[in-house]
């Protein structure tokens, strides 16, 4: 019997597309079900945050360390801070909402990870974007000095904790207790990645101590894109990018590690 003929790669290419529309549209309405808010959340939850260190911020007198209002700088903060977490716990979650489909062989991990991070990825770039203009229409304040630069820094952000997410999606394949533990890591970098404060207020040694931190680095970035004169002394790409890189790397190997000795197991036990 002659084998169906190979789609080839534009044929490939399409297939996988389908797959990652797939499941976004799967996540759109699989997500919040049952709730009269909705997707509102997205909103809802960073404007309370920001709500609540604005109140923290004037209680305390605390100064801005940049010459702009207190809602772009609270927002050049908590916002990249809340989707790179929101990035990390979706992927996560989505080993354990797709594990029914995943046991299929056309259905990868590596698969929905992408495709939950795409989707996770354009929602924080919109909710950002939103807050920024309610930001102006409230207060009259929209910092965008460079747009370009102000969204690759909020990318950086974003993909960091996509990134340290899927790292501990595969990991939690085979230690499936360490996707629990993952916010006992998430945590302190609350503190230390410039949600209150910018890299140009530390005394040096402080700041070479979290010039380690990729995702301080990525809101770094970002406040070089939104606010007119402000030039971070710790923001680069290049700490960023080398973690994400290295997260997918270790990723990747666990994945194929771990499902080729299934397949090695297997086989012996048809042998068998």
């Amino acid at each position: 019997m002659r084998s169906a003929p190979s789609a080839g790669p534009v044929g490939a290419v399409s297939i996988w597309l389908r797959k990652i529309k797939a499941i976004i549209l799967r996540e759109i309405g699989s997500r919040y079900t049952g709730d009269a808010i909705g997707y509102l959340w997205a909103y809802i939850v960073p404007l309370a945050w920001i709500g609540v260190i604005y109140i923290l911020f004037i209680a305390l007198e605390r100064r801005i360390p940049i010459d702009t209002d207190i809602g772009s700088f609270i927002c050049s903060g908590i916002v990249p801070y809340l989707c790179a977490r929101y990035a990390v716990n979706a992927i996560l979650r989505a080993r354990t909402a797709y594990r029914h489909i995943l046991s299929f062989s056309t259905v990868s991990h590596n698969l929905v990870g992408f495709a939950v991070f795409m989707l996770e990825l354009g929602n924080s770039i919109l909710v950002f974007l939103v807050l920024l203009l309610l930001n102006y229409a409230a207060f009259g304040f929209f910092e965008m000095h460079n747009p370009a630069l102000a969204l690759w820094g909020f990318f950086l952000a974003v993909a960091t904790g996509g990134a340290f997410g899927y790292l501990m999606m595969s990991l939690s394949t085979i230690w499936p207790a360490l996707s629990r533990a993952t916010p006992l890591f998430l945590r302190p970098f609350f503190y230390i990645s410039g949600v209150f404060f910018t890299a140009n207020e530390l005394t040096p040694d402080i700041r070479e101590l979290l010039s380690w931190n990729p995702l301080f680095h990525g809101i770094e970035v970002l406040r070089n894109g939104l606010f007119e004169g402000y030039v971070s002394l710790l923001g680069t790409s290049s700490m960023p990018l080398i973690f994400i890189a290295i997260c997918i790397a270790g990723g990747f190997v666990v994945q194929r590690r771990r499902f080729s000795g299934e397949a090695s197991e297997e086989d012996a036990s048809w042998a068998v």
